[in-house]
């Protein structure tokens, strides 16, 4: 991993050698590159916007450092509302580091955007304000006020290099101004100190971001005040002036960044310092600097041989201990690889025949995804986040970054500066150096997991009953009823486990105790796949809204006609539905006596108590604190997140399954086709068996003889197994077969495959697509990796 890193370390000295006390974070930092390596998304899109009822498709690349990632085996992407509610979610498994998926917009949706949220389990175990994060727009029929969205305040940050500002040192402090969305804004204002006086006027100079040098004194306040865009008058204080500590310089030079550290003259404290600098958790140089002697020094740091990225450079003192930090960029331009993508046959008419050739340079295996989509629904941003900008820049950054391929047009000195800026204003940290300096390591709550597993548990007997050499012998039946037969051995305390599964949509595990046939009618069996499960809800947090552009009008008024035209098409389709007589069954109160005394026991048996009896009811609740909801008067049942929060009249119920007490987390995930009853004894009828006040709910799993076997493999007990989402295959109409189709033609997106995988014996591919009904300008996005981390991304246009 990290080949190229690995290849140009570099162990600096300056004045003075190199002293232990840097080796316990460099020893630190190889442990964390070994044992903990961090991943980064990239998601590539269709389009950039939606009518409500459309499929948004995506294609999603997974890397560790500047090589594909082989750690993660599953993804994770949910569709998030503005208001942080789950839509869909979609689990897909990562193979050569990529996975794709879809998502079908709900055609009641209402809102002007969608927040997608994509990860592995093993990212949430880290910083996860690096897990990918995309606000798509959303069309349909909104008014021009809705889709522009609400107006939002703008403030002024203020970013002294290094992080602090230190009283008698020339400090470079950086500025950036923006709304509420991210969206930055142009501000030009005065800095004034305590006593009123102005000092100097400064203006953002790219992007709403600026800066300017300050020396200031121990005593010294200092505050702005600026004006926005619409002349509106703001006050911003800056940051506390500090007394000690060290002041970071660096400049961006080719080949190299100069840096250099300063303390106050007058300050006895860090008069040597360590100054290391490293990419994607490979230390790529460290020096001591000597600041006995004179209060200011510094060096350079090679970049001819680092690959490009972010870079970031940390000051310590002698006892490891941060005092500055600043993340830079490399661009030494050889992420890509080559490629071309060509236009043998064209043709804008209604349903117009298109052929697309492309040629890869590369000799390497690569794997790329293609869309051609409508160019006057899908924008036109040509500094807009792509596959280089999200794996090499974005990826590692915090926040919103505006236009970031801008960066990347050409290496004059004045976008080099602006870009640098951007380093200045976006915080970056994957280290908690404390912690690396007391050598703590990070605590995994997800383990690196291999595909979906098997989770099989045993409940109901001690396992001492449970032979060491049990298994379980299962066949496994997907959806297309294909079977497979499995043997998952025994773990521990009733526990089964085998990995390495991919599967989609529900199979079923039709299963048998290999040493103990009858454990089954002893006990109740739980079966899980061992797939993460996420919160309903997000934290509250503001969409990012890009500020439309008088280009964008033609995007509007294009959308909203296609979302008109949809609506008429659905409602020519519509037809009417009669619906089958729905005869309703209940049981007896003597059946549900029988299941009491079948299951309950002891303090659980009888008592006053409510039953409900699940053993042949067909189900729309997802757990049984949904089926609960609503059945039980007075309890209250809130559902955000793994774990369910229960109140009933005021204290909390305890909840018991197989009459144990349990968590009740572990419930909600019990698939509720396993459970046979639930008994509920309302707050002062539980006796003895409930301490909270709160009742009880008891829940009890099906026994063996009480499961439906399958007619189809008679004999053997069955469970339901959640596998990925299914796949959709994209849709690409033949005319040349079918000319004269009976609907219209109002596709967007006119073609898409995920599925492009070059090799040495394979570099020239070739697509037909046809135009729709309502396309004028089509544009084509190749984007893709190679098995070496190398990037591409190509743009076409047909007009």
């Amino acid at each position: 991993m990290n080949r190229k890193l690995l290849l140009i370390f570099v162990i600096a000295f300056y004045i003075s050698p190199l002293f232990s006390s840097s080796q316990m974070i460099d020893s630190m930092m190889k442990v964390y590159a070994a044992r903990f390596p961090q991943e980064k998304l990239y998601l590539q899109f269709d389009k950039k916007a939606y009518n409500p009822g459309e499929r948004i498709w995506f294609k999603a690349y997974l890397f560790s450092g500047f090589d594909p990632s082989p750690f993660s085996k599953n993804l994770y992407t949910e569709l998030y509302d503005a208001n942080g509610n789950m839509i869909l979610r979609n689990t897909s498994p990562l193979v050569e580091s990529t996975s794709v998926g879809s998502f079908d917009l709900p055609s009641s949706f209402e809102g002007t955007r969608v927040r997608i949220k994509s990860y592995t389990s093993w990212m949430l175990n880290f910083d996860t304000t690096f897990i990918y994060v995309k606000d798509l727009r959303i069309i349909g029929s909104a008014q021009d006020s809705a889709i522009h969205g609400p107006s939002s305040p703008v403030s002024l940050f203020f970013f002294p290099e290094g992080g602090d500002m230190v009283a008698g040192l020339e400090n470079n402090v950086a500025f950036k101004a923006e709304d509420g969305f991210g969206q930055p804004k142009k501000i030009s204002g005065i800095l004034y100190d305590q006593s009123g006086k102005s000092l100097f006027n400064f203006t953002s100079s790219h992007n709403g971001m600026g800066k300017f040098l300050l020396v200031p004194e121990k005593q010294d306040v200092f505050y702005a005040v600026w004006k926005d865009e619409k002349g509106i008058e703001h006050r911003t204080d800056l940051p506390a002036v500090h007394s000690s500590g060290i002041a970071l310089r660096i400049l961006t030079i080719k080949e190299k960044l100069v840096f250099s550290v300063a303390r106050p003259a007058e300050s006895q404290a860090n008069q040597q310092v360590i100054v290391i600098a490293h990419m994607n958790q490979q230390m790529v140089y460290r020096a001591v600097v000597n600041l006995r002697d004179v209060p200011m020094s510094g060096g350079n740091i090679p970049t001819a041989d680092l690959p490009t990225g972010v870079i970031q450079v940390t000051v310590f003192d002698m006892n490891q201990m941060p005092l500055a930090e600043r993340v830079c960029f490399v661009n030494n331009h050889e992420f890509g690889f080559s490629g071309n993508l060509t236009v043998s046959a064209k043709s804008l008419q209604k349903r117009g025949r298109n052929v697309v050739d492309i040629d890869l340079m590369d000799t390497s295996k690569s794997n790329l995804a293609i869309a051609v989509t409508d160019a006057e629904v899908d924008g036109n941003r040509p500094g807009d986040n792509n596959i280089i900008t999200g794996l090499l820049l974005t990826g590692d950054l915090h926040g919103y970054v505006k236009d970031p391929y801008y960066y990347f047009k050409n290496e004059s000195d004045s976008l080099v500066q602006q870009l640098d800026l951007v380093m200045l204003t976006h915080g970056w940290r994957r280290f908690k150096w404390e912690d690396l300096a007391q050598g703590k390591v990070p605590v995994i709550k997800y383990p690196l997991a291999n595909y979906i597993s098997l989770n099989a548990e045993v409940l109901g007997v001690v396992s001492s009953k449970i032979a060491k050499d049990e298994s379980l012998n299962v066949i496994f039946q997907g959806k297309d009823s294909a079977t497979n037969m499995l043997t998952v051995p025994y773990l521990n305390n009733g526990k089964f486990s085998i990995s390495g599964l991919i599967f989609y949509d529900t199979a079923k595990a039709f299963y048998q105790f290999n040493t103990n046939r009858n454990l089954s009618n002893e006990a109740a069996v739980i079966f899980k796949n061992g797939l993460y499960t996420a919160p309903k809800k997000l934290k509250p947090f503001n969409m990012t809204m890009p500020v439309w552009s008088p280009d964008d009008s033609s995007l509007i008024r294009k959308s909203q006609q296609v979302f008109v035209e949809i609506a008429r098409i659905h409602s020519q389709d519509k037809r009417v539905q009669n619906l089958a007589a729905v005869t309703v069954r209940r049981r007896v109160k003597s059946d549900k006596e029988k299941l009491d005394e079948d299951y309950a026991s002891g303090l659980f048996s009888g008592g006053n108590s409510t039953i409900f009896d699940l053993m042949n009811e067909t189900f729309g609740a997802q757990d049984i604190f949904s089926y609960l909801q609503g059945r039980v008067a007075g309890l209250q049942v809130t559902i955000n997140g793994p774990t369910p929060s229960l109140s009933w009249r005021g204290s909390t119920p305890s909840v018991y399954l197989n009459e144990m007490l349990t968590d009740p987390s572990q419930v909600k995930n019990i698939n509720i086709n396993d459970i046979a009853m639930i008994k509920v004894f309302s707050p002062g009828s539980a006796g003895a068996i409930g301490s909270s006040g709160g009742g009880v709910i008891a829940v009890y799993t099906k026994k063996g003889r009480d499961k439906k076997a399958d007619p189809s493999i008679k004999g053997l007990e069955m469970a339901r197994i959640p596998g990925y989402t299914a796949t959709r295959e994209f849709y690409s109409p033949d005319y040349l077969i079918n000319p004269e189709p009976e609907t219209d033609d109002i596709r967007t997106t006119l073609y898409w495959n995920p599925y492009i995988l070059g090799s040495s014996k394979e570099k020239k591919f070739s697509f037909t697509f046809y135009n729709s009904d309502v396309t004028h300008h089509i544009r084509i996005i190749l984007e893709g990796i190679d098995e070496n981390g190398k990037l591409i991304h190509l743009e076409k246009t047909i007009d």
